[in-house]
């Protein structure tokens, strides 16, 4: 085939394919998304182009409808990228594809604890309170489900003046949450207290495979008074099944 006829075919396919983008229903992406995925569309209205939808986030199990709507829409100025907003948001977040996976830019969202419920069944007996920061730098998803740039910090996730319907201590602490990469194919988490008499540490990973593994301890700071730690004690039971002598109880998650 000669290359004017090449080059042709190649631009009548991607008019195709905008036409598409522009026309199919958003619909669509509701299909297109696995059931154990930790974000579902559950409604949408528009195009691929440009759309509203209404997302639940969480394991199996544990999702909740999100109050407000995800806006996207896909633009080419500077390049071909997908532009997402939401309340939560601080910002616009812009996705864009390149060779090495897909860009994402620098952005950070805040949210009410109560979203921690979605996460696992431990946090969900918690009924938790407070908010949670997340924010990330700009980085690249590689095809192999990694980020493959930046200074290796992926991740921050920070619970402030954080509580518990089942502890009378209002708040009992703040507490980070690091997800930087390792020198293999998974994340490294670490847990730390920043302040607060609930003491919370520990460290894990997440694998390709999104499972994670994590080990850690909850405990009640030795200097605070004696009414404070057993107000603690229904938090750190619902945290663990048992209390070690030292007071400590183990988080464990698989």
């Amino acid at each position: 085939m000669r290359p004017a006829r090449l080059l042709k075919l190649g631009l009548l396919i991607a008019a195709g394919c905008a036409t598409a983008l522009y026309i199919l229903p958003a619909r669509w992406v509701m299909a297109w998304i696995p059931e154990s995925s930790p974000v579902m569309v559950t409604d949408a209205t528009g195009t691929l182009w440009s759309a509203r939808a209404t997302l639940a986030v969480g394991a199996p199990g544990l999702r909740r409808t999100l109050p407000d709507p995800l806006q996207w829409r896909l633009s080419f100025a500077g390049g071909p990228h997908l532009e997402l907003r939401h309340p939560w948001l601080r910002g616009p977040l812009e996705l864009s594809p390149s060779w090495r996976g897909i860009h994402i830019s620098s952005q950070s969202l805040q949210l009410p604890a109560t979203a921690l419920t979605t996460a696992h069944a431990l946090l969900n007996a918690l009924d938790p309170g407070g908010t949670v920061q997340v924010e990330w730098p700009a980085q690249t998803l590689g095809w192999g489900a990694l980020p493959t740039d930046g200074d290796g910090r992926v991740l921050t996730l920070q619970w402030h003046n954080a509580s518990s319907s089942l502890s009378s201590i209002k708040p009992f602490g703040d507490y980070t949450l690091l997800l930087s990469r390792s020198a293999g194919r998974s994340l490294d988490l670490s847990l730390k207290t920043d302040r607060g008499p609930l003491m919370l540490a520990g460290r894990g990973t997440l694998p390709r495979s999104g499972r994670a593994r994590f080990d850690g301890e909850a405990w009640a700071d030795p200097s605070a008074p004696p009414g404070t730690r057993a107000a603690l004690r229904g938090v750190l039971h619902a945290l663990g099944p048992n209390i070690d002598q030292q007071g400590k109880t183990r988080l464990r998650v698989r």
